[in-house]
């Protein structure tokens, strides 16, 4: 009898182990990464990361590409939007706090980010706040808003405008004048729509407006505003797809190793029209990778899937680029080009980001009171 309860207990107990790593292994947790990469911590699952004196936390998630830009007192600003109208701004300080921040409810499109400068252009406002943590809208002066001025008056301001050493933001806007009744007073015609600018420009901190119907293009082309509203501490603009940018190196960042999976087969959704789906084998896998700051290397993994036949990521492994990766098999899937590092000499921090819609901070762990 004794004999009998022990091997019912080794059932049991072995029983007990089974269930307990099939369930560790459909929940991900289990990814069989070789010993020499036990100890990567999962960014997929958990919001920070600590390695010797360092700390990698989740600082903030967008539902748009987040904005960032660098003020001359080395503040961050960091720009994020949620549902239609939430824009929030937030202003790191060179130590690494977040010390204050702005919430303006605004559609994306009704605002722009000029050099530092948040114009609110569906009201005619502007904030200095990334400067001087004001958080009151600025009304914009403007001039020829009513269209009265001449050619030459207009060519004049252009001129003065140009040799200004500020930013200028050029923004297009449509006027449709309303309709008006023929002699017969029943049919009405509508005269065609004309195209204007609105140039928001900048003497020292002082903001206004001038509205014209002169062609700007030469002095003011969609790249030079392109550029000013470019508000990316990790990317810079790339001429091959502006709307893109490309990831801007960092010697802080080390890509390991892709453990390999078994392949799966991924459904893609047509290129638009009535162009088909089609399906595809990717590897899943880890992604491992080291992330310097200071003294410590912070190791991460993150899941991905990986297409060998084309090599557009810039991740490269051992010198070489192995494919194309992917963090998801919803629709649309989304590309990873790199990871994304920023830091300078004046910040006691760093910034990581794994996609344009969230960004971490690096920084040294703070001490308990008790220690």
């Amino acid at each position: 009898m004794k004999a009998l309860y022990l091997i019912i207990l080794v059932i049991v107990a072995a029983a007990a182990l089974y269930l307990l790593f099939s369930k560790t292994y459909k929940n991900g947790n289990h990814d069989g990464l070789p010993e020499a990469y036990a100890e990567y911590q999962s960014i997929d699952s958990v919001k920070t990361i600590e390695s010797g004196t360092a700390q990698l936390q989740l600082l903030f998630e967008s539902e748009e590409n987040i904005q960032s830009f660098l003020t001359e007192a080395n503040n961050v600003i960091i720009c994020t939007v949620h549902g239609k109208s939430e824009n929030t701004f937030y202003k790191i300080a060179p130590g690494g706090d977040v010390i204050d921040s702005l919430r303006i409810s605004r559609r994306t499109g009704d605002l722009a980010f000029v050099k530092g400068f948040i114009i609110d252009k569906e009201m005619s406002e502007y904030y200095k706040w990334s400067f001087n943590g004001n958080k009151a809208p600025i009304r914009i002066p403007a001039e020829n808003a009513g269209f009265d001025w001449d050619t030459g008056r207009q060519k004049s301001k252009l001129a003065d405008i140009k040799s200004l050493a500020g930013p200028v933001y050029v923004d297009y806007r449509f006027k449709t004048p309303s309709p008006e009744k023929t002699s017969g007073g029943k049919i009405q015609t509508t005269q065609a729509s004309t195209v204007y600018a609105v140039l928001t420009y900048f003497t020292g901190d002082d903001c206004f407006q001038f509205y014209t119907t002169l062609d700007i293009s030469r002095q003011f082309p969609w790249s030079y505003t392109q550029q000013l509203i470019w508000n990316n501490l990790f990317k810079r603009i790339d001429e091959r797809s502006a709307h893109n940018g490309e990831i801007i190196p960092s010697s802080a960042l080390r890509y390991r190793y892709f453990h390999r999976g078994k392949k799966e087969k991924v459904r893609f959704s047509g290129g638009g029209g009535n162009a088909p789906g089609f399906t595809k084998e990717l590897y899943p896998g880890y992604l491992v990778s080291d992330v310097v700051f200071k003294e410590d290397t912070i190791k991460i993994k993150e899941f991905m899937y990986l297409d060998e036949e084309w090599p557009s990521s810039a991740i490269e492994i051992d010198g070489k680029r192995v494919g194309t990766f992917s963090r998801n098999r919803a629709q649309p899937v989304e590309n990873i080009d790199g990871y994304m590092y920023y830091t300078n000499h004046q910040l006691q921090y760093s910034l990581f980001a794994n996609s344009d819609k969230k960004i971490f901070q690096i920084r040294k762990k703070k001490l308990s009171t008790g220690e």
